[in-house]
C-alpha cells in the first residue's frame, strides 16, 4: 500500500512538471510577440537592415563613354543631314562640324553628344549609314573612384570653409583676422578647382561623345589641258633638278674632262710619232 502510494505521488509530480513547461514555453512566446509589438517602425526597420546585412549596399558606377567611327558613304550631303536628324530625336547635340575636299573624295568630321543612355543606339544607327566601315573604336573609362574622391573633398573643404567663418566672426586681432581671411581665400581657390572638375566629370558623365568621319569618293575627269599643263610643268621641273644635280657634280666633271683631254692628247702624240717613223 505505501509503495503504490509513493507511486502516485511521482506520478503526479511529473504530470506537474510537464504542465509547467508547456506553460512556460506559452509565456515565452508571448512575450517574444508583445516584445516585437511593441517596436516603432523605425525599430523594425532597423532591425530588418541588421538582418538583411550589407550585401545589398551598391555605388552607382560613374563611366565615361567615347568613341570614334570612319566609313564611305555613298552621299555626304544626305548622310550629314541624317546624322542631324538621329542627335535632335535622341536628345543630342552638335559640337563640331569640319569638310575637306581632297582629289578624288569628300570628306566631313563631326563630333556629336548624346545622354549616355542613348549612346549604344547612337553608334547603332550611325553604323547604318556606312556603305563600309573603316574604323570603329568604343572606350567605356570607370571614373567612380576620382568622383567619389572628389566630391568627398568638396564636403571636407567647405565643412573647414564653415569652421573658418565661425572664427572670423570670433576674431578681434588684426593678425588673426588675416590669418583667417588668407586661409579661406586658399579654401575658396581649392573648393572652386575641385568643384570645376566634377562639374567636368558630370557633364562628360551624363553625356557621350562620338566623333563621326564619313567620306564619299568622287571620280574626277581626265581633262586633257590640265593634264599636258602638269607635264608642262612637270619636265620643267625635272630640268631644273637635272641642271642643279650637274652643278652639285662638277668636281668629277672636270676630273673627267681633264682624263678624257689627256687620253687623247696621247693617242694623238702616239699617231704622229708612228707616221715620222
Amino acid at each position: 500500500m505505501f509503495e503504490r502510494n509513493i507511486f502516485t505521488v511521482k506520478t503526479l509530480m511529473l504530470f506537474s512538471f510537464i504542465i509547467f513547461l508547456v506553460f512556460a514555453s506559452c509565456n515565452s512566446d508571448d512575450n517574444r510577440n508583445n516584445l516585437s509589438a511593441d517596436l516603432t517602425p523605425s525599430q523594425k526597420s532597423v532591425e530588418n537592415l541588421s538582418n538583411q546585412g550589407s550585401s545589398n549596399i551598391s555605388i552607382e558606377r560613374k563611366v565615361i563613354k567615347e568613341g570614334n567611327i570612319r566609313f564611305e558613304t555613298d552621299d555626304v550631303s544626305k548622310t550629314q543631314t541624317e546624322i542631324k536628324k538621329i542627335v535632335s530625336e535622341l536628345g543630342g547635340h552638335i559640337g563640331n562640324e569640319n569638310s575637306f575636299n581632297y582629289e578624288g573624295g569628300i570628306e566631313y568630321t563631326i563630333t556629336v553628344r548624346v545622354p549616355e543612355d542613348k549612346f549604344n543606339l547612337l553608334v547603332d544607327k550611325i553604323s547604318s549609314l556606312a556603305v563600309k566601315i573603316d574604323s570603329k573604336n568604343i572606350n567605356a573609362s570607370d571614373v567612380t573612384e576620382e568622383y567619389i574622391d572628389v566630391e568627398a573633398r568638396i564636403k571636407t573643404k567647405k565643412e573647414i570653409e564653415a569652421r573658418y567663418a565661425e572664427l572670423l566672426k570670433k576674431a578681434s586681432r588684426v593678425d588673426e583676422i588675416l590669418n583667417i581671411e588668407r586661409e579661406l581665400g586658399n579654401l575658396r581657390a581649392e573648393i572652386e578647382s575641385l568643384e570645376g572638375r566634377m562639374n567636368y566629370l558630370k557633364n562628360r558623365i551624363s553625356l557621350s561623345t562620338l566623333n563621326i568621319t564619313f567620306y564619299e569618293k568622287v571620280s574626277a575627269p581626265f581633262g586633257f589641258f590640265s593634264k599636258v599643263k602638269q607635264a608642262l610643268h612637270n619636265g620643267w621641273q625635272a630640268l631644273l633638278w637635272f641642271i642643279i644635280i650637274l652643278i652639285s657634280l662638277w668636281p668629277f666633271i672636270i676630273l673627267t674632262l681633264i682624263i678624257l683631254f689627256a687620253i687623247l692628247k696621247y693617242k694623238k702624240k702616239k699617231k704622229l710619232a708612228k707616221n715620222y717613223s
